[in-house]
């Protein structure tokens, strides 16, 4: 203590912890510095938030309008404030990173801020425990939310505005063990420009892609995990069908871009407006185009497939692993086969991959067992292979950017006549294969062979055995597992007993179910 006769403060110390207090003198100095070191970050609130030199504090604005030389006189008498500074260079750091959120995590001791980039979390900055409260408070002021409300979970939005930034954030607030965590989503606005040519899909998916969205009516279904880019791919699309000519609709929860042109429809379950109250109003507003955010029940199936029977063209997503699954799932929420054979035109289901950074890329050999889950061998690489191994550019990530891997599943006569059939995932899957569909597995492989991303970018994404693939030891073609003959050079890929049919292992010399004698491997 700098003060060890305060006599209040040892009982109110002897209170709280029940132990007997015996004062140990030193300097204010010396006591702050330890506190510092142990339970502070390297720099000061005060440091940290004048790395912002002469820069521009944001503007934030709420959702209503307001009075702009109001907003202009908060944000001077809030200029000096540290803690307005630290949430600024918290939204402007992550921006600069091109992060999709900002995690601020209350922990025992500290804050934890993270980013998300291309996926992936990314430490940002650690902060003082006591700074957590006041932040989080700063948060809910600009997002519009209750402050005093600390025991639920709220919801907020907030407009951003700076010299070359606007963007859009939701905020959403979740109480935790150790206090408020608080997750902000960053909408950039720039990625709503984005078109189906700039998302990475290969020149031939791409033109089923532009097929699908030229056709008057019908269905169009984007699949994939939550996080795979189901949102830019639709956004993508209806900006290339907009025009002065064609009423586009959209329902959607929450509307995550504004897009000039476009009629907007935010859903509000809390008063009523639900998928299917929504969708069945907008029929009587005279669309061209509807989009339906996410297809998550029987009605609102219903009424979208209805719509692409009549003169609609319809565009939403589903939440499966593939293409032909997504057929499958429309059965199972309650669709009938003839429906769905009759109005969806393609399905798309899509991946997120990390692209290798340009700047520390080079080629190397993967681990042994990754090329064994692709049925490859070390010492018969079929192609080279790259990885990034961190720079500055890429913050030491090794990886600068994602691009998409893609099934496009084109609903053709024999496709039509199998789901008509109730046909199961793997008759549709086989189908669409044997019409020209390049699996997940193969669209990620043969991204690997472009050099644009890695081995392990590609396990990660694509999990399912069925949609990993091989590499053809002879053509060197990419191919499925399934496959025992290659379908390009008839070899085949799984060495069998010519005798007895068994499947044998490459050093072999002898079968050992029928004792035949085997030919050597090629």
């Amino acid at each position: 203590m700098a003060d060890p006769l305060d006599l209040n403060m040892m009982k109110d110390l002897q209170f709280i912890t029940g132990y007997n207090i015996q004062p140990a003198i030193s300097t204010t100095t010396h006591i702050m510095a330890v506190l510092q070191k142990h339970f502070h970050p390297e720099k000061t609130i005060g440091e940290i938030s004048d790395e912002f030199g002469g820069e521009e504090l944001m503007e934030f604005l709420p959702e209503e309008d307001v009075n702009e030389e109001e907003e202009v006189d908060n944000i001077q008498d809030m200029k000096d404030s540290p803690f307005v500074k630290m949430v600024d260079l918290i939204i402007r750091n992550a921006i600069k990173k091109g992060a999709s959120d900002v995690h601020i995590e209350a922990q025992e001791n500290q804050v934890r801020v993270r980013n998300r980039v291309d996926g992936i979390l990314q430490d940002s900055i650690k902060l003082p425990k006591w700074t957590q409260p006041i932040i989080i408070s700063r948060i809910k002021v600009l997002g519009g939310m209750d402050i005093a409300e600390k025991r639920l979970p709220q919801d907020g939005r907030i407009r951003v505005r700076a010299k070359n930034v606007s963007v859009d954030l939701r905020v959403s607030t979740l109480p935790t063990y150790y206090g408020e965590k608080a997750v902000i989503r960053i909408l950039n606005k720039e990625e709503s420009f984005l078109t189906v040519a700039d998302l990475g899909f290969s020149p031939k998916s791409l033109e089923a892609i532009n097929n699908f969205i030229s056709q008057p009516q019908g269905m169009i279904l984007i699949t994939g995990p939550t996080g795979s880019g189901k949102t830019s791919t639709l956004y993508a699309c209806l900006k290339q069908v907009m025009s002065d000519e064609v009423n586009i609709v959209t329902v959607e929860d929450p509307v995550e871009y504004e897009l000039g042109g476009i009629n907007q429809v935010q859903i509000h379950e809390k008063v009523g407006l639900t998928f299917p109250y929504v969708l069945r109003s907008i029929l009587r507003q005279d669309p061209n185009v509807i989009m339906v955010g996410e297809i998550r029940d029987e009605e609102t199936a219903e009424i979208a497939l209805q719509s692409s029977l009549t003169g609609h063209l319809v565009l939403s997503t589903l939440h499966t692993n593939d293409a032909p699954a997504a057929v499958t799932r429309l059965m199972d929420i309650g669709m009938p086969p003839y429906m769905i054979a009759s109005s969806v035109i393609g399905i798309v289901a899509q991946r997120l991959v990390r692209r290798i950074c340009p700047d520390c890329k080079e080629e190397y050999v993967p681990e042994t067992d990754l090329l064994s889950r692709m049925g490859l061998d070390k010492r018969e690489l079929p192609f080279k292979f790259y990885h990034g191994t961190g720079c500055s550019t890429c913050g030491n990530a090794g990886y600068k950017g994602r691009t998409v891997i893609e099934e496009v599943m084109i609903m053709g006569r024999q496709i039509r006549e199998l789901v008509q059939a109730s046909a199961p995932d793997d008759k549709l899957r086989e189908a669409a294969m044997a019409t020209g569909m390049t699996t997940l597995g193969i669209s990620g492989m043969n991204r690997i062979e472009q050099g644009i991303t890695t081995l392990d970018e590609v396990l990660k994404a694509v999990q399912q055995k069925e949609e990993l693939t091989s590499v053809c030891p002879h053509c060197t073609k990419v191919v499925s597992l399934d496959f025992k003959d290659c379908p390009y050079c008839k070899k085949p890929l799984v060495p069998t007993c010519d005798s007895c049919g068994r499947i044998v292992q490459p050093e072999w010399i002898v079968c050992p179910y029928c004792r035949q004698d085997l030919k050597p491997a090629g």
